[in-house]
């Protein structure tokens, strides 16, 4: 396996799915992450590590079985050993195709692998009605003017969006050109993020963080409908992913007007 950092459009296109835009964004270049291949030049499978999303995805859909060999000594001899050596003992990830998710989880059957369904929603229109914003809040954009501000240390807490930016796009530049974010401010705290994670194509990923002292004050659907208005307005589809566990996550998809697109499983073992 091959540790690569650009991949050709033939190859790019083998391995990518466009309802995983956070893991096929890395795939295309557009955002920050690692990639591994069996095949620099005409790649059958791929292992992509997401900073945003903090874990793994296996991409690509192998016909010969000697790959899936190559591809578990590579885990169990580089990868694993690599992520020991950060103080991480599991292993997560999900897995793009149907058709090779029983050769996959075959792999590990010495392994207790255990699961959680992931939801993945979207929104194709944009809001009407009028935005409400909870009383004593700010709502902005996280433009050039804004994050001028942010650099100049009038909030006291930066690094809850300075984070998140870093870890999805090489600059603030590049974010500026490809995604999207919006925060809501409470006096000269940051006090909730929504933020476009990656892009892929024109599907944007969604990541939002409502500090726990202020949830419950409908923030976390104000941020949304900015957002939602934002990228319908600029020809962009945002994507809303959430884990079966947090299920406040889900009611505020689902409360937002998102519309279900599928249900797969993320997995985890330890190594």
């Amino acid at each position: 396996m091959f540790k690569v950092n650009k991949l050709s459009e033939k190859a790019i296109n083998k391995i990518t799915y466009e309802d995983s835009p956070s893991f096929s964004g890395i795939v295309a270049g557009e955002c920050k992450g690692d990639i591994w291949v069996d095949d620099v030049e005409d790649p059958n499978i791929a292992l992509v590590a997401s900073f945003a999303v903090g874990g793994f995805s296996i991409l690509g859909e192998p016909s010969d079985v000697k790959t899936y060999s190559i591809f578990k000594d590579f885990l169990v001899d580089d990868m694993f050993p690599q992520l020991i050596s950060k103080g991480i003992n599991y292993f997560e990830f999900s897995i793009e195709s149907e058709e090779i998710k029983p050769y996959i989880i075959d792999m590990f059957s010495n392994k207790i692998i255990q699961s959680e369904y992931e939801y993945t929603f979207r929104r194709k229109d944009r809001y009407n009605e009028m935005i409400s914003v909870p009383e004593g809040y700010k709502i902005f954009k996280v433009d050039s003017q804004f994050l001028k501000k942010l650099e100049s240390g009038v909030f006291t807490n930066q690094e809850i969006l300075v984070e998140r930016l870093l870890e999805s796009w090489d600059t603030y530049e590049d974010f500026l050109k490809k995604s999207t974010a919006f925060v809501a401010v409470y006096q000269n705290r940051i006090v909730s993020v929504i933020i476009g994670t990656a892009r892929f194509k024109n599907i944007i990923p969604i990541d939002i963080e409502v500090e726990n002292t202020h949830r419950k004050k409908g923030l976390a659907l104000t941020l949304t409908h900015h957002f939602v208005n934002e990228c319908i307005d600029n020809g962009y589809i945002p994507q809303w992913d959430c884990v079966e566990s947090n299920k406040a996550s889900k009611i505020v998809a689902e409360r937002a007007g998102f519309q279900f697109l599928k249900k797969s499983k993320i997995y985890w073992f330890e190594i």
